[in-house]
This record gives structure tokens, C-alpha cells and sequence, in this order.
């Protein structure tokens, strides 16, 4: 979730938590303390070449903390729309770029980490379907709410570098 840091104005992210679909969760789950889950993540994609363009995205989170599941649609036809913004670049840096993130650790205690990653080359896509039990069990976004969100925005792959240990704040 979009937050902005009270202290700095700062533009953040707010995480509940991360599903993983790896041993490796272990050394943040327990050294850190971070909200990070098991989970079986699945991936069934295909990009046409040509356009760069999904033909298919199908992504299935098995796990007893967050399930999901999200199919999406992506078409040479499909165009950014960013009501409330002034232009499209002020849009994307906004929704792309926040580098510090917030959340409770398991512990109780509030964490922050920063990240850093290169501009991302973002495409619009639409919503086929789209199912997050989390967020529909905390009452934060409805089943039928998942269905039309402010934006979708993919990228087949980039590289995100997590500043580590992260920090606890008091």
C-alpha cells in the first residue's frame, strides 16, 4: 500500500508481508524478524516476442497465509490511465519509485527497509480476474473491488536490491 512517511514526506510502501516460494524466507523470517510467508507460487506466462506483450498471465499463490490468484490481460490497445495525476511520467514515478517501506515485524515492532531498482519499463495490462484472500479477509479491499483496480502495471523482469539488515523502529 501507497503511504507517505509523516516525518520526511516521503512517498513509501506499506507491506503486510511477502509469500515466498523459498528455503531461503528462513534467514529474514527468523534473523530479522520480517513478515515473510511460505508459500506455493506459480507462474504460467506467455510473452509474444514480437510485441513484448503477455499472450497469457496466470499467477496461483497456494498458502495458509495469503493466498492468491491473478490472471491478466494485456493488449496492443491498452493505454496508461492515471486519474489524478497531472502527466503520465508523474504517475509512474509515484507508482513505480517509492524506495523505503514500512511494516510490522512478527515481533510486533515496527520495521523499515529501503530498496533500489532502475526505472521500471512498466506496460499497461487489465484485470481478468483477480483474487487476494488477504486483503478481502482484513477488510482492506473487497472481492468485487479486486476486480477494478486504480492501475496494472507489469514488467516481464527486473532486478530490485534490498538494503539489509533492515531497521527497527523505535
Amino acid at each position: 500500500m501507497y503511504i507517505i512517511d509523516q516525518e520526511t514526506d516521503e512517498r513509501c510502501v506499506w507491506f503486510l508481508g511477502t509469500t515466498l516460494d523459498s528455503w531461503t524466507l528462513m534467514v529474514p523470517r527468523h534473523v530479522w524478524n520480517l513478515p515473510w510467508y511460505a508459500g506455493n507460487v506459480r507462474f504460467d506466462c506467455v510473452i509474444n516476442e514480437a510485441t513484448g506483450l503477455y499472450e497469457k498471465y496466470v499467477m496461483k499463490t497456494r498458502s495458509k497465509w495469503a493466498e492468491a490468484l491473478v490472471e491478466l490481460t494485456q493488449s496492443t490497445q491498452d493505454s496508461f490511465d492515471f486519474p489524478g495525476f497531472p502527466d503520465v511520467e508523474s504517475a509512474l514515478v509515484y507508482l513505480t519509485h517509492p524506495l523505503a517501506g514500512f511494516y510490522y515485524r512478527r515481533d510486533g515492532k515496527l520495521g523499515a527497509y529501503r530498496v533500489w531498482h532502475k526505472e521500471l519499463a512498466v506496460r499497461p495490462a487489465r484485470v481478468k480476474s483477480a483474487s487476494f484472500k488477504l486483503l478481502s479477509t482484513m477488510g482492506i479491499v473487497s472481492e468485487a473491488e479486486q476486480m477494478t483496480p486504480y492501475s496494472v502495471l507489469i514488467e516481464p523482469i527486473n532486478e530490485f536490491t534490498i538494503y539489509l539488515p533492515p531497521k527497527v523502529i523505535s
